[in-house]
Protein backbone atom coordinates (compact mmCIF):
# COMPACT_ATOMS: atom_id res chain seq x y z
CA UNK A 1 0.00 0.00 0.00
CA UNK A 2 0.93 3.63 -0.74
CA UNK A 3 2.01 5.81 1.76
CA UNK A 4 1.68 9.53 1.55
CA UNK A 5 3.01 12.73 2.62
CA UNK A 6 0.90 15.47 3.60
CA UNK A 7 1.21 19.35 4.18
CA UNK A 8 -0.94 20.78 6.66
CA UNK A 9 -1.30 25.05 6.83
CA UNK A 10 -4.56 24.79 9.33
CA UNK A 11 -6.12 23.18 12.37
CA UNK A 12 -4.49 20.07 10.80
CA UNK A 13 -1.25 21.54 12.49
CA UNK A 14 -2.42 20.75 15.66
CA UNK A 15 -1.74 17.02 16.83
CA UNK A 16 -5.14 16.77 18.50
CA UNK A 17 -7.18 17.76 15.67
CA UNK A 18 -4.94 15.41 13.45
CA UNK A 19 -5.70 12.68 15.87
CA UNK A 20 -9.65 13.15 16.32
CA UNK A 21 -9.61 13.13 12.10
CA UNK A 22 -7.38 10.37 11.26
CA UNK A 23 -8.04 8.27 14.34
CA UNK A 24 -3.81 8.39 14.74
CA UNK A 25 -0.99 10.15 15.79
CA UNK A 26 1.40 11.64 13.44
CA UNK A 27 4.71 13.58 14.45
CA UNK A 28 5.04 16.50 11.92
CA UNK A 29 7.71 18.66 10.55
CA UNK A 30 7.63 21.99 9.87
CA UNK A 31 7.95 23.57 6.04
CA UNK A 32 6.89 26.07 4.15
CA UNK A 33 4.69 26.51 0.42
CA UNK A 34 5.99 28.79 -1.60
CA UNK A 35 3.86 30.65 -3.88
CA UNK A 36 0.85 29.73 -2.16
CA UNK A 37 -1.08 32.83 0.41
CA UNK A 38 -3.88 31.30 3.60
CA UNK A 39 -6.79 32.99 4.60
CA UNK A 40 -9.12 32.33 7.08
CA UNK A 41 -12.97 31.35 5.56
CA UNK A 42 -15.36 33.47 6.28
CA UNK A 43 -17.45 33.00 9.50
CA UNK A 44 -15.45 29.84 10.62
CA UNK A 45 -12.14 29.15 12.66
CA UNK A 46 -10.22 27.27 9.61
CA UNK A 47 -8.40 28.53 6.49
CA UNK A 48 -8.05 28.02 2.65
CA UNK A 49 -5.42 28.44 0.42
CA UNK A 50 -4.68 30.00 -2.97
CA UNK A 51 -2.13 30.48 -5.30
CA UNK A 52 -0.17 34.25 -5.16
CA UNK A 53 3.30 34.55 -5.96
CA UNK A 54 5.52 36.31 -3.65
CA UNK A 55 3.68 34.49 -0.82
CA UNK A 56 4.48 31.58 1.06
CA UNK A 57 2.88 29.66 4.00
CA UNK A 58 4.17 27.87 7.19
CA UNK A 59 3.30 24.51 8.06
CA UNK A 60 3.55 20.68 8.94
CA UNK A 61 4.49 18.28 6.75
CA UNK A 62 2.95 14.63 8.13
CA UNK A 63 4.66 11.25 6.41
CA UNK A 64 3.23 7.89 5.94
CA UNK A 65 -0.62 8.37 5.42
CA UNK A 66 -2.05 5.63 3.62
CA UNK A 67 -5.12 5.59 1.26
CA UNK A 68 -7.82 4.88 4.36
CA UNK A 69 -6.19 7.75 6.03
CA UNK A 70 -6.29 10.23 3.44
CA UNK A 71 -9.90 9.23 2.41
CA UNK A 72 -10.67 10.50 5.96
CA UNK A 73 -9.05 13.34 5.80
CA UNK A 74 -11.04 14.08 1.90
CA UNK A 75 -14.12 13.68 3.89
CA UNK A 76 -13.02 15.76 6.98
CA UNK A 77 -11.79 18.37 4.16
CA UNK A 78 -14.59 17.98 2.12
CA UNK A 79 -16.46 19.58 -1.35
CA UNK A 80 -14.77 22.85 -0.89
CA UNK A 81 -11.42 21.53 -0.73
CA UNK A 82 -9.06 19.43 -3.72
CA UNK A 83 -6.32 17.32 -3.01
CA UNK A 84 -3.39 18.69 -5.03
CA UNK A 85 0.68 17.61 -5.22
CA UNK A 86 2.84 20.89 -4.14
CA UNK A 87 6.42 21.42 -3.63
CA UNK A 88 7.55 21.99 -0.03
CA UNK A 89 10.56 23.74 1.54
CA UNK A 90 11.55 21.74 4.73
CA UNK A 91 13.64 23.35 7.71
CA UNK A 92 16.59 22.00 6.42
CA UNK A 93 16.10 23.86 2.93
CA UNK A 94 15.67 20.19 1.03
CA UNK A 95 12.47 20.23 -1.01
CA UNK A 96 9.82 17.48 -1.19
CA UNK A 97 6.52 16.90 -3.06
CA UNK A 98 3.90 16.40 -0.64
CA UNK A 99 0.02 16.48 -0.82
CA UNK A 100 -2.27 19.72 0.47
CA UNK A 101 -5.81 20.71 -0.03
CA UNK A 102 -6.47 23.87 -1.66
CA UNK A 103 -9.50 25.69 -1.69
CA UNK A 104 -10.89 24.77 -5.09
CA UNK A 105 -11.56 27.62 -7.27
CA UNK A 106 -15.13 28.30 -7.23
CA UNK A 107 -15.26 28.38 -3.79
CA UNK A 108 -12.70 31.50 -3.63
CA UNK A 109 -15.27 33.57 -2.67
CA UNK A 110 -15.75 31.94 0.84
CA UNK A 111 -11.80 33.06 1.91
CA UNK A 112 -11.82 36.90 3.07
CA UNK A 113 -9.19 38.75 3.46
CA UNK A 114 -7.94 37.71 6.59
CA UNK A 115 -5.20 35.63 7.02
CA UNK A 116 -4.88 32.83 9.18
CA UNK A 117 -2.86 32.55 11.82
CA UNK A 118 -1.93 29.27 13.90
CA UNK A 119 -1.31 30.68 17.47
CA UNK A 120 -4.59 32.52 17.43
CA UNK A 121 -6.67 29.46 16.41
CA UNK A 122 -4.85 27.11 19.39
CA UNK A 123 -5.70 30.21 21.60
CA UNK A 124 -9.10 31.15 20.48
CA UNK A 125 -10.49 28.94 18.19
CA UNK A 126 -9.69 25.29 18.84
CA UNK A 127 -12.30 24.52 21.50
CA UNK A 128 -14.89 26.14 18.97
CA UNK A 129 -13.68 24.06 16.21
CA UNK A 130 -13.50 20.30 18.14
CA UNK A 131 -17.23 21.77 19.06
CA UNK A 132 -18.00 22.24 14.96
CA UNK A 133 -16.05 19.57 14.07
CA UNK A 134 -18.07 17.06 16.45
CA UNK A 135 -21.25 18.18 15.95
CA UNK A 136 -21.61 18.71 12.15
CA UNK A 137 -19.70 16.46 11.14
CA UNK A 138 -21.64 14.02 13.64
CA UNK A 139 -22.68 12.00 10.49
CA UNK A 140 -19.46 10.88 9.62
CA UNK A 141 -18.97 9.39 13.48
CA UNK A 142 -22.13 7.54 13.40
CA UNK A 143 -21.35 5.93 10.04
CA UNK A 144 -18.29 4.84 11.76
CA UNK A 145 -15.48 6.34 9.53
CA UNK A 146 -13.38 7.70 12.91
Amino acid sequence: MEKRALFCYGTLQSPLVMKAVTGQSYNGQEATLNSWARFRVRGSEYPGIVRKEESSVTGKVYWDLDEPTMEKLDAFEGEKYERVVVQVTMADGTCMEAWAYAIKDECRKLLSDDPWDLDRFMQYGLEKFIHWFVEDRRDLFDRGDF
